[in-house]
């Protein structure tokens, strides 16, 4: 007779927030201090953009997101995600999807995978100097450029909404070290 195989529980996380509010790093942290593998929405998106040989801009990335749902459907994303978890589950502890962005595939993510969502905050201001320091090529915004395309997302992803689907909020205000305190705290409330 053949010993049964009890099943792993499947540990999956999602990471939401608005520009540079600290999701990467939230992320980062999943990975390497609970040996989680790491899925960053938009990488799908810049893969995709690198493969047709267009540059990854947000405005170009928002674009091919809205032509790759309207060919493969709303959640085209999320399913690239748990794709991806399927063929690594037996590889990780765990899975951080980073920046779920629209109501529609958070809400579908949550179902399907039962996830647990952390929305990570943090001030305009503070985003702002944060997205100036990353250096990243075509940054060069002003501070009321860089809140006019952050309501743009807000408004596209319909974010307001996908903010209430938070299981857990976390501020990365005061740096790096206070928010992983909490996140650790998020943790072991849910047996990481």
């Amino acid at each position: 007779m053949k010993e049964e195989k009890r099943k792993r529980k499947l540990k999956v996380i999602g990471i939401i927030g608005k520009i540079a509010s600290g999701k990467g790093t939230a992320a980062d942290f999943f990975v390497k201090d609970y040996g989680f593998k790491q899925i960053t929405m938009s990488n799908f998106l810049r893969e995709e953009a690198k493969r047709r040989h267009r540059y990854p801009s947000r405005e170009y990335l928002r674009k091919l997101q809205a032509e790759l749902r309207k060919e493969f459907g709303q959640n085209i994303l999320v399913d690239k995600a748990i794709e991806t978890i399927k063929d690594n589950q037996d590889k990780y502890k765990g899975f951080v999807i980073d920046g779920l962005r629209d109501f529609r595939e958070a809400k579908y993510a949550k179902r399907k995978l039962k996830l647990k969502i952390v929305l990570i905050e943090a001030s305009p201001m503070m985003r702002f100097k944060r997205a100036k320091e990353r250096h990243r090529k075509g940054f060069d915004k002003t501070y009321e450029q860089f809140l006019y395309d952050d309501s743009m997302e807000t408004a596209i992803f319909d974010f307001s909404k996908t903010m209430k689907l938070a299981d857990f909020i976390v501020s990365s205000e005061e740096g790096k070290e206070a928010m992983y305190k909490d996140l650790r705290k998020i943790a072991k409330k849910l047996g990481f």
